[in-house]
């Protein structure tokens, strides 16, 4: 996926790496079990166990919320700067991975890759091997302390089996069990500081038929705000400063990042397959945050120790009937 990160933070990272040569941009994506196959924990108002940060940011049913008094001209001005295309799932497979670790897990600091960085975690990540890191040009790798709720995340994330070492661009933490704060700055593992693994499809989220968050989108580049942002995309440094090439007339009305999407009542979903269907419904209810940019209007899938998301072609199918024309921008929380 197209997520890019030009600002540095810094991270440390409680981690063992696998024993092995060279330097390791990305290890294989862990063996899970099919849990469409048999039983998966009930998918709720929980990340793995843990809770989302309380408030109305995550998980908040939108259905009537508010539109924004820009919202109907936020749309056309991404549409008429070629981002309006069809949606497509980062799924099937997905190769985002939730590493999770506990308080025996070994420690390990994760290396700034630029002295600019500014230490954004109060303490060391912790993972085990084999640590996954996406085999994408953004390298994202995230890890969920499940003992104390702590999701920690990084951007071009780089593992030195050699060494036992693992460096990153920049990243972030978040507290799960506080509640939600926007943050001062931006750039951390996405362009807004909006956390990935917060906003991603899950696969025992498909098993139990309902996705009760809000999900990510990816929005196509050149088609948004040079500069704006709104909550809960950070204060600040929360775009990719990537110029508009829509009308000129327009760029007042770009699409601000951290923008809420939600996917019109009327739209007819009936007839999706069942995936495509429990994802429709989720944008929905809950829409969908604008994180980051790149090549599409991509929605992140995950996987995790419950499995990958089952996406079939035809759920992808269904999934490119909907377009950014149908949603409207809510009021940001």
């Amino acid at each position: 996926m197209g997520f890019r990160r030009y600002d540095l933070a810094a991270l440390v990272l409680l981690a063992q790496l696998v024993a092995c040569n060279g330097t390791q941009p990305a290890s294989p994506l862990p063996a899970q079990p099919d849990v469409f196959a048999g039983n998966s924990p009930p998918a709720g108002e929980k990340f793995l166990g843990c809770p989302y940060p309380s408030g109305d940011v995550w998980t908040t049913d939108v259905t009537h919320a508010p539109l924004s008094p820009n919202s109907a001209a936020n749309i056309k001005a991404t549409v008429d700067a070629r981002g309006g295309g069809f949606f497509t799932a980062a799924a099937n497979p997905t190769s985002e991975y939730v590493n999770q670790a506990n308080s025996s897990t070994p420690l390990h600091v994760v290396r700034p890759l630029s002295p600019d960085h500014v230490p954004k975690s109060p303490e060391a990540w912790k993972f085990s091997p084999p640590f996954y890191v996406e085999p994408f040009s953004d390298a994202h790798a995230m890890v969920l302390r499940t003992d104390i709720c702590h999701l920690y995340e990084t951007y071009g994330t780089v593992a030195d089996a050699r060494t036992h070492t693992l460096s990153a661009i920049s990243g972030e933490f978040v507290d799960l069990t506080k509640p939600f704060v926007r943050p001062s700055r931006g750039a951390c593992s996405t362009a807004t500081c909006i956390p990935l693994a917060l906003l991603a499809i899950r696969p025992e989220e498909l098993r139990a038929g309902v996705v009760r968050h809000a999900l990510g989108w990816d929005a196509v580049q050149h088609s948004l705000s040079l500069a704006a942002c709104v909550s809960p995309a950070a204060q600040t440094h929360c775009t990719d400063r990537l110029r508009y090439d829509g009308p000129p007339g327009e760029a007042s009305y770009a699409m601000p990042y951290g923008a809420h999407i939600r996917l019109r009542a009327s739209f007819d979903n009936s007839a999706f397959p069942l995936e495509a269907r429990i994802v429709a419904e989720a944008l929905k209810h809950y829409g969908a945050y604008l994180f980051d940019t790149g090549c599409c209007n991509t929605i992140p899938f995950v996987n995790d120790v419950n499995g990958s998301p089952r996406w079939t072609p035809a759920d992808d199918a269904a999934l490119k009937k909907i377009q950014l024309d149908s949603f409207d921008v809510v009021q940001p929380p």
